[in-house]
């Protein structure tokens, strides 16, 4: 059994190991979301030149399409478990 760390509580049935990597999942799933939305602005806004309606078309759609799916995995993360 690993030893858990500072950041992990030691609840018992629960696998440290399990929730740091279920930590990352989500903080790198919800860093490049909001990576991505920020690639988006900064490339059609200043790269592009785009009108700021069109970026603004883009970025919803985006964000619209890839939002369910980042919900899912940090609502996956911090979802309370019952016993």
């Amino acid at each position: 059994m690993p030893i858990p760390t500072a950041s992990t509580p030691t609840l018992p049935g629960v696998d440290p190991t399990r929730e740091e990597t279920r930590k990352y999942m989500a903080y790198g799933a919800l860093f490049s979301f909001l990576g991505l939305l920020t690639v988006i602005v900064l490339v059609g806004w200043m790269w592009l030149q785009l009108a700021i309606d069109d970026v603004l078309k883009i970025l919803t759609t985006t964000a619209g399409v890839l939002s369910g799916v980042v919900g899912a995995v940090v609502g996956f993360y911090f979802r309370g478990e019952r016993e």
